[in-house]
């Protein structure tokens, strides 16, 4: 059931641009008019919105103006929420919608530019049962010229629950607003309907009547194509009364409808012949005979300048105006036309030549086929490639580029009479990457791969071409030179990669390189058998170096071997003299060799007391001198002998029978002579002193005479009789035997230690003497 919105529920937010600060978008004089006249045919006496609550936004300068009064006006609504909006619209590089705002720059359009996906955020957000959004918007700046919608980008992007969402043109349709116009094309017509009603439709306008009244409208054909989308029962939601209804008080109230404005020039289908070129041209045919043979002047007239989207150039508009009268669905490729208008002639990246190309295929196609004033054919194709690979004129060669730097091929195969370059761009340029890589990989040489890149895409084009048309270049091949024997490494690698000597590729590639294949394949062949010598007498040095290291290496391991069993033999040697040592040892350190070594020992010192103790009781005998002295003389003597024997006896018992003095051997038995004199001083030094002074009491002398006079039993009686004296100088002569028998001890102790000391050294010369015998052995 159709109804109009709840006034007191319901919100209309209806904002715009006309006006714009900066030079990225022009101003949209009709924007004011849009919004001004839209608010009276929504509100009362025919609207159903409330005045109130309905509000017009002019020219805010920035987002967040919209973006607050947006927000008001959603919350508020809670039955019908309308949302329009007019001015310029762009997209960003992800497609979607920016709408523009008094400041907005193209450059800074993330903050400057209100988002559609933030309107659609609040619309969405709405309680409102019913939500109706309208874009009356256009692209401007670098997006895309002239006024367009992105409806077909938006239906993707609307899904509002309970919404309906109408654009004013789908695709990259024009949505034009001319100038000097009171509103908007789409908006105009929208009003219209408003105002005057639709017969038929009942009392109320609906949502979908409208949607469909515009796209069908004929003031919007062929300019635009009004764009809807409706969810749920948006479609019978109407927004004012219809005006055209019979009987109602809304169509008694209102003025009888005016004729529909009158279109001007730039937006009507005209219908005269269009003049160029001092001809007149009524039909697509004729049109296309005459830019055939005036390329240039067609050029320039009509795309070298075609002005901007507010102020075209005369040629372009009489060309667009002439265009749009081939509107019939029966005879006439409408939807050819409008991309052709719309993707091609408007494209300000396009060159002049290629539009014109285009428009030459969409006025003709199965007509001859020109180019920059020169037929194209299957044999001036061929002709083309043939002179970029003998090399050609400037013009041959500037053509050639197009084709294989911009789709012109695919252009041309749209053509009735060249249907079969169908798909052979494609084929074309994967054969010459391929090619191209083969000629890099086969690293030829530098005026080689020069000529690769540059004549071998030209073969490989020809023979995409259909063969029978090759024919027409077979007296312009070179002659079929002889291969070549030897031929160049490069050369054997690369003509596989031209598909042989039967291709196109292959003959011109034959004859331009087979003698210099030829010429360096003896060059490479003598290269090889130089390399040949002298890897050959390199090998041989080679193989006489490891004759020589395998020499050296058997020489060394003979020498290791025999230093080895020297090793081993000394070895075995150093084995068996240890162990006889070790015989040696054991037999010196049995209990009689030990005792024997210690007996000699004894011998020896007993040696050196007999010696001093005879020549004290010499000269006591014969020097008369005091008994006590030679009897104190000779206890000094002895422990002289006993301090040495103290050192001597421990060496004499770890030598054991090896502790052997020998009679011919002085330094083994005799004391050393320093000790010796020492000792000697002592004794002597005491016999001076106290010789002559004796230590009994009484008067009687204890000398030698006594003993000559009274014999050895009355001397020994008398002695035993008479003790020793008191006196001071007997008791001085006691304490001097004190330091005299430290000195004897500490003499004899020298004396051992110092031939103790002796041995042990004899001990090693000996063991290193027999030890170097044994090597010797």
């Amino acid at each position: 059931m159709i109804r109009l919105p709840d006034p007191e529920r319901s919100r209309a937010f209806l904002f715009g641009a006309a006006t714009y600060r900066y030079d990225d978008f022009p101003d949209l004089p009709a924007v004011a008019n849009n919004l001004r006249d839209l608010r009276a045919a929504l509100t009362p006496p025919l609207g159903g919105f409330a005045a109130e609550h309905s509000t017009v936004l002019l020219d805010p300068q920035a987002p967040l103006a919209v973006y607050e009064q947006l927000s008001h006006h959603a919350h508020g609504a809670t039955d019908t929420l309308l949302v329009y909006f007019a001015g310029h619209g762009f997209r960003k590089l992800n497609g979607d919608l920016q709408l523009t705002v008094t400041d907005t720059q193209y450059d800074s359009s993330r903050f400057s530019a209100f988002d559609y996906d933030t309107l659609h955020e609040i619309v969405d957000g709405s309680d409102a049962a019913n939500k109706i959004v309208i874009l009356d918007c256009c692209f401007s700046g670098r997006a895309v010229r002239g006024m367009s919608t992105a409806a077909a980008a938006l239906e993707q992007r609307t899904e509002i629950d309970g919404a309906c969402v109408l654009v004013s043109t789908t695709g990259n349709a024009e949505a034009l607003a001319p100038p000097g116009a009171t509103h908007t094309t789409y908006t105009g017509e929208l009003l219209h309907l408003l105002r005057h009603g639709v017969p038929g439709a009942g009392d109320l306008l609906s949502l979908g009547t409208l949607a469909e009244r515009l796209r069908h409208s004929p003031r919007l054909r062929g300019l635009q194509t009004p764009g809807h989308r409706f969810v749920n029962s948006t479609r019978h939601l109407a927004l004012a009364r219809n005006p055209a209804a019979p009987g109602s008080k809304a169509a008694r109230r209102a003025k009888p409808a005016p004729p529909p404005p009158r279109i001007t020039a730039e937006q009507a289908y005209v219908a005269r012949p269009l003049v160029f070129a001092g001809a007149r041209h009524a039909t697509k045919k004729d049109l296309a005979a005459t830019v055939r043979s005036h390329w240039k002047t067609a050029a320039d007239r009509f795309f070298r300048n075609m002005g901007s989207e507010a102020q075209p150039s005369e040629g372009w508009s009489e060309l667009r105006s002439w265009l749009r009268q081939f509107d019939d669905a029966g005879t006439d490729d409408v939807e050819g036309r409008i991309v052709l208008i719309d993707r091609y002639l408007t494209d300000r990246n396009l060159p002049a030549d290629r539009k014109l190309l285009h428009l030459l295929r969409w006025l003709d196609p199965d007509g001859p086929v020109v180019y920059r004033g020169s037929p194209v054919t299957y044999e001036s194709l061929v002709h083309v490639c043939l002179d970029r690979c003998l090399g050609g004129g400037d013009r041959d060669t500037r053509f050639f580029e197009e084709l294989y730097e911009q789709p012109l091929l695919d252009i041309l195969a749209r053509f009735g009479g060249l249907r079969d370059l169908r798909g052979v761009r494609r084929k074309w340029i994967a054969a010459v990457k391929e090619w191209k890589g083969e000629a890099g990989a086969a690293r030829v040489p530098s005026d080689v791969h020069l000529w690769a890149i540059t004549a071998g895409p030209g073969a490989l084009l020809a023979a995409q071409l259909p063969p029978k048309h090759l024919a027409v270049v077979r007296d312009r091949l070179p002659a079929r030179a002889r291969p070549p024997d030897p031929a160049a490494d490069w050369y054997t690698r690369l003509l596989p990669a031209t598909g042989g000597r039967q291709t196109l590729l292959g003959r011109l590639f034959e004859a331009r390189w087979s003698e210099r294949a030829r010429t360096d394949g003896l060059a490479e062949a003598q290269e090889r058998e130089r390399k040949r010598r002298v890897t050959q007498a390199t090998e041989e040095q080679r193989r006489a170096n490891a004759r020589r290291r395998e020499e050296e290496r058997q020489r060394a391991a003979q020498e290791q071997r025999e230093r080895q069993l020297k090793e081993r033999q000394e070895a075995e040697q150093r084995r068996l003299w240890e162990r006889e040592r070790r015989i040696a040892r054991e037999a010196q350190q049995r209990p009689a060799a030990v005792a024997l070594g210690v007996l000699r020992a004894c011998a020896l010192v007993s040696v050196w007391f007999l010696v001093p103790a005879l020549a004290v009781w010499l000269t006591w005998w014969y020097g008369s001198y005091e008994f006590d002295g030679a009897r104190i003389l000779t206890f000094m003597a002895a422990v002289v002998s006993c301090s040495a024997l103290f050192r001597l006896a421990p060496c004499a018992y770890r030598l054991g029978g090896a502790f052997r003095p020998r009679l011919r051997e002085p330094w083994s038995w005799l004391p050393p002579g320093r000790t010796a004199l020492a000792a000697g001083a002592l004794l002597l030094g005491y016999g001076l002193i106290g010789g002559d002074t004796s230590l009994r009491s009484g008067d009687v002398k204890a000398d030698s005479d006594l003993l000559r006079a009274v014999g050895l039993g009355d001397f020994l009686n008398h002695v035993g009789r008479n003790g020793y004296s008191t006196s001071g100088w007997a008791t001085l002569l006691s304490v001097l035997l004190l330091p005299l028998c430290a000195g004897c001890v500490l003499a004899g102790a020298h004396a051992g230690r110092a031939m103790a000391r002796r041995w042990e050294q004899h001990g090693e010369r000996t063991g290193r003497a027999a030890d170097g015998q044994t090597h010797l052995g």
